[in-house]
């Protein structure tokens, strides 16, 4: 487990970093997500802005930060001014100077975007790219955190499942597993639950209904938990009774596909190259059958980042990513067939962080 230290130095290390890249370019850079802002300074707040420059570091937020933001960045050792500011763009302007100022378009209003550009002297310039990497990499102490969540999730959907009964519906459970989630350390669900049974695993991000799961014979669950912060993503189908043949193998298939993909992994392999190999596997096993996603994602603060693993990315694995690899077949008004897993990308492979249990048919059914 990393020490409070530890984590001090690496979000020095971290403003640091895009300070360097401010320098090389003789430019600003502004972060107006919070994701980004958090993981820059460990503020936690819903409004701020963060503004830096190879000479100046500043936290601009409002007046119902006043308290928590200095007292957040303190706690994470950054030496970062915090200014309480009703308008904090005349202050970017003057701070910037006739400097260009970067910034993450995907994640800037246009509206913010025109303001900027109003008041600066310089360009303001798309980084979104630069935005994506700069936390794709995992340091110790968010694996240990995306570790923890995942175990989490694999404990919560354990227990909810003992206590499943004839009567369950697909949101008593749903509802469950985020309060087993709570009871076992998570802050809440990274995402809501996503619980489907029967025709309802047909549809990939199915809402849970009132729908008893038992009157069923298969549940499909991706449910994922936050803690401290860090994300975690799962789906697993559950055989509740005896599955149809078709259903089985379709079951076999897709989870065949999921692990021939995943011992492909390795540092450098492009993520269309996964994607390719899942869709392969999977292309034309059910008549009617479709693979309507991307293979996998990139997984951290966000249960959606960089790098995608679908059949338009350009994105390359890496050494210290986490990311998820996630197969499906649906077949429209009667079954959907998921397996996703969290992985580390490690120097020759990954390591498993969800470590739950994959079953395509009953325990007590030999065919």
């Amino acid at each position: 487990m990393m020490t409070s230290e530890d984590e001090i130095i690496l979000h020095s290390q971290r403003l640091a970093h895009v300070r360097e890249w401010c320098a090389e370019r003789n430019a600003c850079f502004i972060a107006l997500d919070s994701f980004a802002i958090r993981w820059l300074t460990g503020f936690t707040g819903s409004n701020g802005i963060v503004y830096l420059d190879p000479d100046c570091q500043v936290l601009f937020t409002d007046s119902r930060y006043a308290e928590q933001a200095p007292v957040e960045i303190a706690r994470h050792g950054v030496d970062v001014k915090c200014e309480i500011a009703l308008d904090p763009f005349n202050s970017i302007a003057r701070l910037s100077r006739k400097r260009d100022v970067h910034l993450d378009g995907e994640k800037c209003s246009w509206s913010t975007k025109e303001k900027i550009e109003s008041l600066i002297e310089g360009k303001v310039i798309n980084a979104h790219k630069f935005c994506q990497e700069l936390r794709c990499i995992k340091d110790n102490s968010e694996i240990v955190k995306i570790r923890t969540a995942a175990e989490i999730t694999c404990m919560a959907l354990d227990s909810a499942l003992a206590e499943l009964n004839a009567e369950t519906t697909e949101r008593e459970l749903a509802r469950n597993i985020e309060s087993l989630m709570i009871k076992h350390g998570a802050l809440n669900a990274a995402y809501p639950p996503i619980v489907a049974a029967g025709t309802n695993s047909a549809l990939p991000h199915a809402s849970p209904s009132n729908q008893r799961i038992c009157d069923t014979n298969l549940l499909l669950v991706d449910v994922g938990a936050n803690y401290e912060g860090y994300c975690s993503d799962m789906t697993r189908m559950i055989p509740l009774s005896k599955l149809t043949q078709e259903q089985e193998y379709a079951s076999q298939m897709v989870l065949d596909a999921q692990t021939k993909a995943i011992e492909a992994i390795r540092p450098g392999i492009k993520a269309k190259e996964i994607d390719g190999i899942c869709r392969d596997a999977i292309s034309n096993v059910i008549p009617g059958g479709e693979f309507l996603h991307g293979t996998g994602h990139g997984v951290g603060l966000e249960i959606h980042e960089y790098p995608s693993i679908n059949s338009r990315s350009d994105d390359i694995l890496r050494e210290g990513m986490v990311i998820t690899v996630e197969p499906g077949i649906y077949i429209q008004g009667s079954y959907g067939v998921r397996w996703e897993d969290l992985l580390l990308v490690t120097d020759s492979g990954v390591e498993y962080l969800t470590n739950y249990e994959k079953r395509i048919q009953v325990l007590d059914s030999n065919g």
